[in-house]
């Protein structure tokens, strides 16, 4: 509880954020589960989120994990 840090958001151009919130919350709890710290958890699904709006749809938008860069 004494420590923070500060993610910024993923400057991209944004076409459809149907989906955003589901690829973050997917992508954080797979990295997480894999024994990743929380800040590296978030990262990835930060990452992973701005991916997904860049594309339309849901479901076609999750990005592959070998898309997701830190």
């Amino acid at each position: 509880r004494d420590n923070y840090v500060m993610i910024p958001a993923k400057q991209v151009e944004t076409v459809d954020t149907t989906g955003a919130g589901d690829v973050f919350c997917g992508a954080f709890s797979v990295y997480l589960s894999k024994r990743h710290s929380l800040t590296e958890a978030v990262e990835f699904a930060n990452a992973a989120a701005a991916i997904a709006v860049t594309r339309i749809g849901a479901q076609s938008a999750i990005p592959y994990k070998t898309e997701v860069a830190l």
